[in-house]
């Protein structure tokens, strides 16, 4: 029987013409990467997480925002401490699905 790996972590950072006005939402993704990278390096290298822009989430807020994949959760405006709570809640969700195949 052939396991198979829970998808990974994303965070698709929507830099559309709404959710980056005033550059914000570029603003957050650059915060993102650079917290995340100290936070999370193996789990980054590792592929276990991933972050990526969109151009439209079709979400459109004011404010910039962030969706997390495989769950789809949507946040908008969030702050750098929710995205890394989430984040680390995904993760161990996930290392607890790799586990349960072991």
């Amino acid at each position: 029987m052939r396991s198979v790996n829970p998808p990974p972590v994303r965070l698709l950072v929507c830099v559309g013409p709404r959710c980056d006005a005033a550059g914000k939402g570029r603003v957050l993704l650059a915060s993102i990467e650079n917290f995340f990278a100290r936070d999370f390096s193996e789990e980054l290298a590792s592929a276990r997480l991933s972050i990526a822009t969109r151009d439209c989430l079709r979400l459109c807020t004011r404010d910039p925002v962030v969706r997390f994949e495989p769950s789809g959760d949507a946040l908008s405006n969030p702050s750098l401490d929710e995205l890394l709570r989430l984040t680390r809640a995904a993760l161990a969700e996930q290392g607890l699905a790799l586990s349960r195949e072991a």
